[in-house]
């Protein structure tokens, strides 16, 4: 029972490597050569009886230099399109998460000042009794 477990996985881990390897090996070869033979034929065309000039030529290639630095300059625009979205989206779910944590955040330090207040009369208080009842003594029994 256990090697026809191993077997069914090592099954599905082949299955995997060999997807895996389809769309990072091939896919791109392919695409690669679709793209260079589909310069090829431009090229033909365009150079072809009746075709382009060389001047025509070179514009045809300066678009085909081009045409990944316009791909690039898309992908950025939308980057910072979705990046100015997303900030605005935030200013405008900030402030009440803010105003509620503020308010949180008041009670807590009027809580605490209340327990620290009660904390320094329990403290100061006795001391302070002391002090008046040692400085009483020491004013009518005291050295003169």
């Amino acid at each position: 029972m256990e090697t026809i477990r191993r077997q069914q996985g090592s099954l599905a881990r082949a299955s995997a490597f060999r997807r895996a390897v389809l769309l990072q090996v091939y896919l791109p070869l392919a695409f690669g050569a679709l793209l260079v033979l589909g310069a090829i034929v431009v090229g033909l065309v365009a150079g072809g009886p009746g075709g382009a000039t060389p001047r025509g030529m070179a514009d045809i290639a300066l678009i085909a230099l081009l045409f990944p630095a316009m791909i690039l300059g898309v992908i950025a625009l939308v980057g910072t399109s979705l990046l100015a979205f997303g900030v605005a989206w935030l200013i405008g779910w900030l402030p009440e998460r803010t105003h509620k944590a503020q308010r949180l955040f008041g009670q807590v330090a009027h809580q605490s000042d209340r327990i620290a207040e009660r904390v320094a009369q329990a403290v100061v208080a006795p001391k302070s009794v002391w002090a008046g009842v040692r400085a009483a003594w020491k004013s009518l029994f005291g050295k003169r």
